[in-house]
C-alpha cells in the first residue's frame, strides 16, 4: 500500500521556498511534442463527430439518434475501459512499442470507421479506436516526463493533459471545414495518414524505457469487472429513458453495474498490481484531484455535444456557422493553459484551480440563464464558451500535477493513469446523460430539455468546484524542500 499523509497542514507556500526551474533539453520538447500531438489524435477523434451526427444517422437507414449516440459514448467507454490495462502492458512489453502499436491500430480503426456499412460496424469501429487511444494515452506521457527536470514536469504535465481536450475543443470546428466540401466519413478518415505520420515521428523522437523486472500476474478480474461496471451504468442511463427508468430490465442493469463496481474496488485493494492502485487516493492531493476530476470532468467533455446542438437544431445556424462559433472555446482553454501552467511553476496550481473551476461554473449559469430562441450569438453564446475555455485551462490541466506532486516518480504512471481513467469515466456518463435527457433537440419546444441537461451540467460543475476547496495542504515534496 502507498503510505501518505492525509492531514497535511494548510501552509502557504512562498515564491522563494519553490526550486529553482532548471534548463529542459531540446530533446525533452521535441519527445513532449510528439506525445502531446498524439493525444491531440486521440481527443479530436472524440467529438470530432458531434458536429455530424445528424448526417451520420441519416446515412443509415433506420437509425436512431441513441444508436449514433453509442458510437459517441463507446469511444469513451472503452477508453476508460482499457486505458488502465494498457499502461501495464507498457510496463511490460515497452512503453514505445505500446505507443508505436497504438497508433497503428488507431489508423487501422480510422478506415473502418470512414468505410462502415451499418451503424453496427461504425459503433464497434470506434471501440477498436478507444483501445488504441487507451493504448496512446499513459505510454505518450510515461515516454516524456522523465526526461523533464522536476521542477519543470508541471509545465510538462500541463501541456500535455491539455492536449487531448483541446484536440476535442477544437474538433467540431475542423469537422465543419471538413463536412463543408465532403461528408462525415472524411471527418474519420482523416486520422489514418496523421496517425501514421505520428508513427513515423515516435519511431525517430522517442526513446524506449527500461522495464521493471518484478513483474506482477496482469489483473484480468480488475478489467473485466471494470468494463462490465462503466458499460452497465451508461446503459442504465441511457436505455433507462427507453425502457423506464423503474422498469425491471432498467434496475436489473443498474444492480450488476454497482456489484461489478463493488468488485472492482474489492480487487483493486487485494490484488499485489491493481489495474488502478486505489491505494494512491490516501494521498490527500490525488484524492482532492481526482474527485474534481471526475466532477468537472461529467462537464467538460459532454458539453460539447450540446453546444452544436443547440446552435444547429434551435438557432439553425449552418455547420460552418456551428464550427466556427465552438472554436471561441478551445482558443480561449489554449491560450489559458499556455499561460497558467508556466504561472503555475511558480506559485503553484492550487489556487489557480479553484479559480478556474470557479469560472467554469460562472460560464455555464450564463448559458443556462441566457440561451433562449432569439439568436443573440455575441451576447449570450461567446461571452459563455470563451469564459468556460479561460477556466478550464486554468484549472484542469493542472490537476493532474497535484496529484503528481504527492507521489514519488516510480508511481508517475498509475497516478496518470487513474487521472485519465477517472476523466473518462467520467465523460462517459456525461455523455450518457445527454442523451438520456436531451430527448428533443429540435425547436423552441426543445428548450426546457436544453435547460435540464445544462442544469446537470451546473450541479456537477459546482461540485466539482466545491470539491476543489478541500483542503490540500503541502505535499511531501514541498516540506521535504523547505526542510
Amino acid at each position: 500500500p502507498v503510505e501518505g499523509s492525509l492531514s497535511a497542514p494548510v501552509v502557504a507556500e512562498p515564491i522563494s521556498a519553490r526550486a529553482p526551474l532548471e534548463a529542459v533539453s531540446p530533446r525533452a520538447w521535441r519527445a513532449l511534442s510528439v506525445a502531446s500531438l498524439a493525444t491531440v489524435l486521440v481527443g479530436f477523434n472524440s467529438t470530432a463527430t458531434n458536429i455530424a451526427l445528424d448526417d451520420i444517422q441519416s446515412g443509415f437507414v433506420g437509425a436512431t439518434a441513441a444508436d449514433v449516440g453509442w458510437g459517441v459514448v463507446g469511444f469513451f467507454i472503452g477508453t476508460a475501459a482499457f486505458l488502465p490495462l494498457a499502461g501495464r502492458l507498457a510496463d511490460r512489453i515497452g512503453r514505445k512499442r505500446i505507443f508505436q502499436l497504438g497508433l497503428l491500430v488507431f489508423a487501422l480503426s480510422a478506415v473502418f470507421s470512414a468505410t462502415a456499412g451499418t451503424v453496427i460496424t461504425l459503433n464497434l469501429s470506434r471501440v477498436l479506436q478507444a483501445f488504441a487511444g487507451a493504448a496512446i494515452l499513459p505510454s505518450s506521457l510515461a515516454l516524456v516526463l522523465p526526461l523533464f527536470p522536476e521542477s519543470r514536469r508541471t509545465t510538462a504535465v500541463g501541456l500535455w493533459s491539455a492536449a487531448g481536450p483541446l484536440g476535442a475543443g477544437v474538433a467540431p470546428g475542423v469537422a465543419a471545414l471538413i463536412l463543408a466540401s465532403s461528408g462525415w466519413r472524411i471527418v474519420y478518415l482523416v486520422s489514418a495518414p496523421i496517425a501514421l505520420l505520428m508513427f513515423w515521428a515516435g519511431w525517430s523522437l522517442l526513446k524506449e524505457l527500461p522495464t521493471p523486472n518484478d513483474q506482477q500476474k496482469l489483473d484480468l478480474v480488475g478489467a473485466a469487472a471494470g468494463t462490465v461496471a462503466i458499460g452497465a451504468v451508461v446503459t442504465a442511463i441511457m436505455q433507462g429513458r427507453v425502457w423506464g427508468y423503474t422498469s425491471l430490465l432498467t434496475v436489473v442493469v443498474a444492480a450488476v453495474g454497482v456489484v461489478s463496481f463493488t468488485l472492482f474496488l474489492v480487487n483493486s485493494f487485494r490484488h499485489p498490481e491493481p489495474l488502478l492502485n486505489l491505494h494512491l487516493l490516501r494521498r490527500r492531493g490525488v484524492m482532492v484531484a481526482n474527485t474534481v476530476n471526475f466532477l468537472v470532468g461529467i462537464t467538460s467533455q459532454s458539453i460539447w455535444i450540446v453546444w452544436p446542438l443547440f446552435m444547429k437544431n434551435v438557432w439553425n445556424f449552418t455547420t460552418l456557422q456551428v464550427g466556427m462559433g465552438v472554436t471561441l472555446g478551445p482558443i480561449a482553454a489554449g491560450c489559458s493553459t499556455l499561460t497558467f501552467s508556466r504561472l503555475a511553476d511558480r506559485i503553484g496550481s492550487v489556487g489557480l484551480c479553484r479559480l478556474g473551476t470557479a469560472i467554469q461554473v460562472f460560464a455555464v449559469t450564463w448559458h443556462f440563464t441566457r440561451l433562449g430562441s432569439d439568436v443573440n450569438f455575441w451576447s449570450d453564446f461567446a461571452p459563455g464558451i470563451m469564459l468556460y475555455g479561460l477556466g478550464w485551462g486554468m484549472s484542469i490541466p493542472l490537476l493532474n500535477g497535484i496529484a503528481l506532486e504527492w507521489v514519488e516518480e516510480k508511481y508517475f504512471g498509475e497516478t496518470n493513469g487513474l487521472f485519465s481513467t477517472v476523466r473518462y469515466v467520467a465523460a462517459a456518463i456525461g455523455t450518457a446523460a445527454v442523451f438520456a435527457l436531451l430527448t428533443v433537440n429540435s425547436g423552441v419546444e426543445a428548450l426546457p430539455y436544453y435547460d435540464r441537461i445544462l442544469g446537470f451540467f451546473l450541479v456537477a460543475s459546482a461540485s466539482g468546484a466545491l470539491a476543489m476547496w478541500i483542503r490540500v495542504g503541502k505535499s511531501p515534496k514541498q516540506t521535504q524542500m523547505q526542510s
